[in-house]
């Protein structure tokens, strides 16, 4: 089952990689998530530091990533889907009030209006991808 998921995330990430290089007038896109999360500073009082890494007509990708003790607070978004794949670290995940707890390898969709939050457990640094469809704009993460 855990390769079936890995095998889907990956064919996710390329399609959304190849439909934003196309729509960069046909200019390739290519982005090491490991090198860029090695060159932000987290603080856990700042809570999660979301990164827009690429972004196109039909969806875009963030690196999130949370020092232990992070916490993301209850929202839902209105319009986007949202995969997430944790890349490193782990999350207790408060998704529709199940508790869920999200860890490397894990992968997760989140259904627009689905209500969702999460907090930085264990003792590393979270990092996380996570897709949006349509593009989030900054302006659909709506805290409740």
């Amino acid at each position: 089952m855990k390769k079936i998921l890995v095998a889907l995330f990956s064919a996710i990430l390329c399609t959304c990689v190849l439909a934003l290089a196309e729509e960069s007038s046909n200019q390739s896109v290519q982005i090491n998530l490991i090198d860029l999360a090695g060159q932000k500073s987290l603080d856990a009082k700042d809570g999660l530091n979301i990164t827009q890494v690429a972004s196109g007509k039909n969806a875009s990708v963030n690196l999130v990533m949370g020092s232990p003790g992070s916490i993301l607070k209850m929202h839902y978004h209105q319009y986007s889907d949202e995969i997430t794949y944790c890349i490193k670290g782990q999350a207790a995940m408060n998704v529709s009030g199940k508790k869920l707890v999200m860890k490397a390898g894990d992968l997760m969709y989140i259904p627009a209006l689905v209500l969702h939050g999460s907090e930085v457990t264990g003792n590393e640094t979270l990092q996380l991808i996570s897709i949006f469809t349509p593009p989030f704009d900054g302006k659909d993460r709506i805290y409740v």
